[in-house]
């Protein structure tokens, strides 16, 4: 009604922009990963200590040499990190079937961003090469033609200049595929700049007025 205002006493509605913020400042959004070079013990007091900061967040920990975060594996060899793809077996489930009611373009950028994932998060063209072999073969089993995917896969190497990287598993253009697409700002970084340019803009006129 007209004249009420409602205060939240715990939490927030998932549609208010000031919940989304609070959630980041928090960083308990699903799974955070960190590396340290304390002692596991003085890392468990640390995180015992955390957990205890507000009883309404919970928080579970696992303290290993490779984990599983978000779509990648994650293993520490000697402090050097190595990432690969992970694929969620429950995800596939979720893979567009070739003969649903979808336009081609729409499988075709599946293959695409599936590449450009596994080129940006692989450390290696080996890890690559499989992260790539099996993504064809879940589109395989969801109804893919071999040459549609093929055809497509090719686009990708020939967009970047890297053909090698799929016919020789060359591992110097891989890295420097690998550095390209890696440190490339994405759409979301290209829209954050714009709208952050604005503002200056804005606020460059209402300092002259």
């Amino acid at each position: 009604s007209k004249g009420w205002q409602v205060t939240p006493i715990k939490g927030g509605a998932m549609d208010s922009p000031l919940t989304m913020v609070l959630a980041n400042i928090y960083i308990y959004i699903d799974d955070v990963f960190m590396t340290t070079n304390l002692s596991k013990g003085d890392i468990l007091k640390e995180l015992d200590e955390a957990i205890k900061t507000d009883s309404n967040v919970k928080i579970s920990t696992t303290i290993s040499q490779s984990l599983e975060y978000l779509d990648v594996t994650i293993d520490n060899n000697d402090g050097h990190l190595k990432i690969s793809i992970y694929h969620k077996s429950a995800s596939e489930l979720y893979i567009l079937p070739y003969e649903s009611d979808h336009p081609r373009h729409v499988h075709a950028n599946l293959i695409y961003t599936a590449l450009l994932r596994a080129a940006r998060n692989c450390s290696n063209v080996e890890d690559f090469h499989m992260g790539r072999l099996s993504t064809e073969m879940i589109l395989l089993v969801k109804g893919c033609p071999p040459k549609f995917i093929q055809h497509h896969i090719k686009e990708f190497f020939v967009k970047y200049v890297s053909m090698s990287v799929w016919t020789e598993l060359n591992s110097e253009v891989y890295q420097q595929l690998h550095n390209m697409l890696l440190y490339r700002p994405t759409k979301r970084d290209n829209k954050t700049q714009i709208s952050s340019l604005g503002q200056l803009i804005r606020k460059t006129k209402n300092e002259k007025l």
